[in-house]
């Protein structure tokens, strides 16, 4: 499903964007990334704008998920006018409203915007969207037992790690990789992952502020 608009993060850092064809080619490019494979070892090596495209049109009306691009907010040049740039994309999916109260989070950012805090903005503002404005119980996270960023990222938030699940994800030419599943429910949320991310957050703005980034 695609929203009807965007959704701005509390930083105002960026902004979490109905999918369209202007970041088609962009999608397919961070895809396809050596980088993004590095951890997704099952996605294709090669991945064209027609794909990006096709994938977008048949989820546009899936209920059970909702796609965002992500954008990083700047101003132009005249120091007015907003420029945006595409840093990656996010969701929801999985969204189960009938026999529980649940969503899997996922979340993959360009490889040029590591490490600049935009991946927690973005997270921060879906799971903003997951339990205050879905008001859904528990937000899950899938990620390779071989990922110990994503990993660490969790922990530090305060998501639960829930299990290793053995070979899970296939693996090309090897078989398949562990899964870790990691979970939030929603008064972890307000007690505990909220505060925490928001404080991250804020450390990231003050440091860019410090270092005239």
């Amino acid at each position: 499903m695609i929203l009807d608009g965007a959704i701005a993060s509390k930083s105002g850092r960026i902004a979490l964007i109905p999918p369209s064809e202007t970041d088609d080619t962009a999608t397919a490019a961070l895809r396809a990334h050596p980088e993004t494979r590095r951890y997704l070892r099952y996605f294709p090596e090669q991945v064209s704008v027609d794909d990006a495209r096709t994938r977008r049109l048949s989820r546009a009306t899936d209920t059970t998920l909702v796609d965002f691009n992500i954008h990083a907010r700047n101003a132009g040049k005249n120091g007015v006018d907003e420029v945006r740039t595409f840093v990656g994309t996010t969701g929801i999916f999985h969204v189960e409203t009938e026999y529980g109260s649940w969503c899997e989070v996922g979340i993959l950012i360009s490889p040029e915007y590591f490490r600049g805090g935009l991946a927690t903005d973005a997270l921060y503002t879906v799971l903003v969207y997951v339990f205050e404005e879905r008001k859904l119980h528990r937000a899950e996270f899938n990620t390779g037992a071989d990922n110990p960023g994503m990993r660490g990222w969790l922990e530090k938030a305060g998501a639960t790690f829930e299990g290793t699940q053995r070979q899970k994800w296939l693996d090309p030419g090897v078989g398949y990789t562990d899964v870790c599943k990691y979970s939030i429910l929603r008064e972890e949320w307000f007690a505990t992952v909220k505060g925490r991310l928001e404080a991250k957050i804020e450390r990231s703005l003050s440091f860019q502020s410090s270092h005239g980034v």
